[in-house]
C-alpha cells in the first residue's frame, strides 16, 4: 500500500538508450537479462507495480525500437508509449519530454533503465520531496575514506559530505517548464546538472542501498547477487 499520493500527475522518462559500450558485448545492457528477464523490464515494472504513475515514456536508440517494443509493449497501457532518443543522455531526455504534456504541479520522474532495482517507498519519498523543493534526486551516503588526487598530491575529503547520485530524479513542471534547452557549451549529464545550470538548487532523498546501475560486465553478476537481497527488501 502507498503511503504517499500526489497532488498532481506523475510522468515517467525511462531512459534505454544505451549502447553497452563499457559492457564489452554487442547488445545494450538494458536488454541483457536479470534473472531471466530484461533489465529494461525490471525497471518498466517497478514503475508499473508502483502504481502512481500516469504515464511511463520508454526513450531508446532509434535501432532498437523492434526489440524495445517486444519486450515492453505486452506490459503498456493505453497512455505508455516508446518514443526514439538522440545522440545523447540529454537529447534523450528533450525528446521524450516533448512527446507528454505537463503541467505546472505534475511531477516528472527521470530514470535509467540500466537501475533495475527501483524501490516504490524510495519513489513515495522523492515524489514528497519534489513537491516540496522542486527538484530532487536519489543518493546515497558515502562511507569510505575519500581523496581527490591532483598531480603528485593527494588530498582528502570529507566523506561525511560526498554522496553519489542515483536516478529517478524528479522535477516540478512549472520549473521543468523554465529550464533551457539549449546550455552552450555547458555538458548536462543529467535532470540536476541540468537544473543547477540554470541556478536552482536540488534536494538529495537518501536511496536504498541497492540502487545498482549496470554498466560494466562485472555488474550483471553482482546484480544477481543482490537481487534476492533487493527482493526481502520490497517485501519486509
Amino acid at each position: 500500500m502507498n503511503s504517499w499520493f500526489p497532488s498532481e500527475s506523475i510522468r515517467v522518462l525511462l531512459l534505454a538508450g544505451g549502447s553497452g559500450t563499457r559492457m564489452g558485448g554487442s547488445r545494450p545492457k538494458q536488454f541483457l537479462e536479470l534473472q531471466g528477464k530484461p533489465i529494461l523490464l525490471h525497471s518498466l515494472l517497478s514503475f508499473l507495480e508502483w502504481g502512481l504513475t500516469k504515464e511511463i515514456i520508454i526513450v531508446t536508440h532509434p535501432d532498437h525500437m523492434e526489440e524495445t517494443e517486444k519486450i515492453c509493449s505486452p506490459y503498456l497501457r493505453e497512455r505508455d508509449r516508446i518514443v526514439e532518443g538522440g545522440p545523447t543522455r540529454h537529447e534523450s531526455t528533450l525528446r521524450g519530454l516533448d512527446s507528454i504534456q505537463i503541467g505546472s504541479n505534475d511531477l516528472i520522474y527521470i530514470h535509467d533503465a540500466a537501475r533495475p532495482f527501483v524501490h516504490s517507498e524510495d519513489l513515495n519519498h522523492l515524489g514528497m520531496e519534489t513537491e516540496r523543493s522542486g527538484l530532487a534526486t536519489l543518493a546515497t551516503r558515502n562511507h569510505e575514506t575519500v581523496l581527490q588526487k591532483e598531480d603528485n598530491k593527494n588530498q582528502f575529503l570529507d566523506r561525511e559530505r560526498i554522496w553519489f547520485m542515483k536516478t529517478p530524479q524528479a522535477i516540478r513542471g512549472d520549473l521543468l517548464k523554465k529550464l533551457p534547452r539549449t546550455p552552450g557549451s555547458f555538458e548536462i549529464t543529467d535532470l540536476c546538472t541540468w537544473g543547477q545550470h540554470a541556478g536552482l538548487n536540488f534536494a538529495l532523498v537518501e536511496s536504498h542501498p541497492y540502487n545498482l546501475k549496470i554498466t560494466r560486465p562485472e555488474d550483471l553478476p553482482l546484480a544477481e547477487a543482490i537481487l534476492p537481497l533487493y527482493q526481502e527488501l520490497i517485501s519486509s
